[in-house]
């Protein structure tokens, strides 16, 4: 079959070096259709422990354990039991497959059983450019680069821990942390004031949660004026653009002028 059928996954060929050989040295490598690893009954990968009818029809441990009628094969109806194909296991033990997220920087190899497990944890999934006008996407390294290079938004590296101060102008301000875990601090201005909210760019959203401590304060004319909040930041990939409804620190625009500023903290999560 043609290794351009579409549809298809295909195997990881074996590395140079590795695996057999030819007779005149070369390495070979092995394309296979990973439809053939997948259950015939839930699709899913199989993974150990695998089993098999008379006739050697597969079938993985959850949908073995749920058949209606546990010595009939759910394929040929042979008559018989289900027994461990130790083979097999060995066979998809030894395919090893590369992460989806190969284009955004993932160099991540796993059985192709453990990939989906790896996928709904891995670092390097994308993130997406937040400009309904772009479609960029890509890991918060490279979203990054793109926010300040294609966009020229604004940028500030921080510590955690230590404060900083930005202007308060609309749009939208890059902050990173010296571990480079990305953040976006995003200035609205409405008729009532300045709303501003924080979110933490990342691929998956987990317990480890990041804060974030806003303060403003104000004279003129003899009249003073502080305010303060700290919060829990929000975890968003960005697919549906910036999240409009968890603004969390609002200044009232009789405070606001050219050079007003805010005072930003940002705190780690504890482990």
């Amino acid at each position: 079959m043609s290794d351009s059928t579409p549809g298809k996954r295909r195997a990881e060929p074996q590395q140079e070096g590795s695996g057999r050989k030819r007779k005149d040295g070369s390495p070979t490598s092995v394309t296979m259709e990973l439809e053939v690893l997948d259950c015939p009954v839930c699709y899913e990968p199989l993974r150990p422990p695998i089993f098999q009818c008379a006739v050697g029809h597969l079938i993985c441990s959850s949908c073995c354990g749920k058949l209606p009628k546990p010595k009939k094969c759910h394929h040929c109806s042979c008559e018989s039991d289900y027994n461990r194909c130790h083979g097999i296991e060995k066979v998809i033990g030894s395919i090893q497959v590369p992460c989806s997220n190969t284009i955004y920087g993932c160099s991540m190899k796993t059985s192709y059983y453990e990939r989906g497990d790896h996928e709904t944890t891995c670092p390097r999934a994308p993130c997406f450019c937040p400009d309904t006008s772009c479609s960029f996407s890509g890991s918060t390294g490279m979203l990054q680069e793109h926010f300040i290079d294609e966009h020229q938004w604004c940028s500030t590296k921080f510590r955690y821990g230590w404060c900083f101060y930005t202007n308060i102008q609309e749009g939208v301000h890059v902050i990173s942390g010296e571990d480079d875990q990305l953040f976006l601090l995003n200035i609205v201005l409405e008729p009532f004031g300045c709303a501003i909210s924080v979110f933490c760019v990342q691929p998956h959203d987990t317990d480890l949660k990041f804060r974030c401590a806003l303060s403003f304060n104000f004279w003129k004319n003899n009249s003073y004026h502080a305010q303060s909040s700290e919060f829990q930041v929000p975890s968003t990939k960005l697919s549906d653009g910036l999240p409009r409804d968890c603004f969390l620190f609002i200044v009232p625009m009789f405070y606001l002028d050219e050079d007003s500023k805010v005072c930003v903290t940002m705190r780690k999560p504890s482990a």
